[in-house]
Parts: structure tokens; C-alpha cells; sequence
């Protein structure tokens, strides 16, 4: 049994729907209407603030509840939405953010349906009446077109990849759904800690101000800090960073990292590795500062500047607080 819907797995971080949920949202309604389909929110567990937000941003919210479903764990959501799918039909396509957990879930999710999985993509649109994605290969110097041909077809999105539509708000309605899971399925959370207290989450955040070994110590990151204050953006590192100790890994953008597509990226002192490109390439503006004109860096960036960063990111940022007063 099918269903003419396109669902969204909504997704929520430190009490808050992530911002590529309402990218999300806004992306599957575009696709629904175009194929006179209907548009769905699907929150696993959360609260009830959550489902009416949701209610504000999409027509209809399925709302799982039950016993277990919180925290998040893989094979948990997976009994759910096959429950969901049991009980409502296939739909035409679920899509999810590229963040750990989507890109945890999804692929067993497409094993359990027998469908076709487009993972970290940056585009999805109709071809006839397949939906297609398009993602990037080799740290974007290629990129893959794929035509999902069962259904669910289901898609990974990576932030940033739509902008949110200024007419997302709409006056939905919320259906509960019980979810009766089986007794020992999945893992148990024993102890959850966390680095980034207090720092704007890299995946969600507009803008990014990363720096690389060419920063020259640890101590000078305090510039870029000042420089992401400025702008309300959150700060990223390279790995070279990370192995010398002077970071966290949890602010590491690349292949072994965080993949990431914020509006803007400012990279300082970064050489511009293909494993640091793979993680920010699909973003919408790159800025590079590198006092090596050389740099590969400058090869993905939209705008260069050769200069010394010690120099370079105090006059920036001075000339920002000044255009803000």
C-alpha cells in the first residue's frame, strides 16, 4: 500500500527544530505541490512544543510517541517508521537531514523498505516521475545525478542545500501516533557528554570562521573568536588543528570531521586539503586568508585574501564592528 506524501524526519538540537528540518520542510512542500502530493513532519518522540511548532511549518505532523523513543537511537526510529509505514502506506519519498543521525538511520531504513538511498545530497527535484538528487563526488570536482525508482525514495539532504521559503508558515494540524516498540531493541544509553556547551553548533550555524595551523598557535584562536562574535558564527578548525591538540574535534570540519554548508565560510590559515574540502565545498560563499597566494585553497574560494592572518582578521573585524554601529 502507498501513500501520496513526501515525509520529512524532523530533527530537534538543544530543544530546538534544527534549521535544515525547516529547510526540509520547505523543500518536500515545493516537490508535494508539484506533484499534487501531500507534505508531512515526522517527529519521534519530543514534546509537545515541538509538534505545534512543526504544526506552524508543515500541514500535517505525524507524531510518534511512545515508550523508549528518546534519546535518539538508530534501530529504535527504525521500528517506528516501518510501524508508521505499516500502518499509513508507502510514501513517495522521506527525506532527512546529512547530519549523524540521518546518515546512521536512513541507510538501514532503505534496506528495510528494499529502496534506493541518495545520501549527502545538494539538489532534489522530479525527472518525470522519479525524484532525482544530485550530490557531490571527489571534493566537488564531479558531481553524481541519481533517479530513485522505488519507493520511498529516500534522500539525505546536507544543510544549507535550500534556503527557507518566507511563506513555511502554515496552519497544520498534529495526528499522534502510538508506537508499541519490542522489548530490547537497540542500545542503551549509559552516559552522554558533551564539548560543545555554550558554542554554536557547526551544522546549523549561518556562518563559519575556521582556521588552520597557519593561525600559528592555539592562543590566536581568541582572533577568530572575536572575528565569529562579530558575524554570529560559529568557529571550525582544520584536522591539522585537531592532531596538534589546540582544538576539540567536535569543531573539525573535512572528511574525518563535520560536513557542513553554511551560507558563509571564512577559512584562515587553512591550507585547503582535499579531506578539509570535502567537508565545506557545497558552501554558498568561501573566503580564504592565507598569506601563500599558492594556497589550494584559493582554488574553492569565492573571494582570496594574501595576506598575514595576524594582520589580515583584526582589521576585518574591526571593519565590521564598524559598518554595525
Amino acid at each position: 500500500m502507498n501513500c501520496n506524501e513526501i515525509w520529512v524526519i524532523a530533527e530537534t538540537r538543544k530543544g530546538q527544530l534544527t534549521r535544515s528540518t525547516c529547510q526540509l520542510l520547505g523543500a518536500a512542500r515545493k516537490l508535494a505541490d508539484q506533484k499534487d502530493l501531500g507534505a508531512a513532519a515526522i517527529l519521534i518522540g519530543g514534546e509537545q512544543v515541538h509538534a505545534d511548532e512543526l504544526a506552524q511549518k508543515s500541514p500535517l505532523v505525524l507524531w510518534l510517541k511512545g515508550p523508549r523513543l528518546e534519546p535518539y537511537e538508530a534501530m529504535r526510529h527504525l521500528h517506528a517508521i516501518w510501524q508508521l509505514i505499516e500502518f499509513r502506506g508507502r510514501p513517495a519519498a522521506i527525506l532527512a537531514g546529512a547530519s549523524a543521525a540521518g546518515l546512521e538511520f536512513m541507510p538501514r531504513l532503505a534496506m528495510r523498505c528494499g529502496s534506493g538511498y541518495a545520501s549527502s545530497c545538494i539538489d532534489i527535484w522530479w525527472e518525470k516521475t522519479e525524484l532525482t538528487a544530485r550530490r557531490p563526488l571527489y571534493g566537488g570536482r564531479a558531481y553524481e545525478e541519481l533517479a530513485l525508482l522505488t519507493k520511498p525514495a529516500l534522500v539525505t539532504v546536507r544543510a544549507g542545500a535550500f534556503s527557507i521559503p518566507e511563506n513555511l508558515s502554515v496552519s497544520g494540524k498534529a495526528e499522534t501516533i502510538s508506537i508499541d516498540l519490542p522489548e530490547n531493541v537497540g542500545l542503551t544509553l549509559v552516559e552522554r557528554k558533551s564539548t560543545t556547551s555554550g558554542k554554536k553548533d557547526l551544522s546549523e550555524a549561518v556562518c563559519v570562521v575556521a582556521g588552520g595551523r597557519g593561525m600559528g598557535s592555539p592562543e590566536n584562536f581568541k582572533l577568530l573568536e572575536e572575528l565569529a562574535d562579530v558575524l554570529d558564527a560559529a568557529v571550525g578548525v582544520s584536522r591539522a588543528v585537531v592532531d596538534a591538540g589546540w582544538m576539540h574535534h567536535d569543531q573539525q570540519v573535512g572528511k574525518s570531521g563535520k560536513t557542513i554548508s553554511p551560507e558563509l565560510y571564512i577559512a584562515c590559515g587553512i591550507s585547503g586539503a582535499i579531506h578539509h574540502v570535502l567537508g565545506m565545498n557545497t558552501s554558498k560563499v568561501v573566503v580564504a586568508i592565507n598569506k601563500d597566494p599558492n594556497a589550494l585553497i584559493f582554488e574553492n574560494a569565492d573571494y582570496g585574501v594574501v595576506g598575514d592572518i595576524l594582520e589580515v582578521i583584526p582589521i576585518l573585524t574591526n571593519a565590521l564592528k564598524s559598518c554595525k554601529k
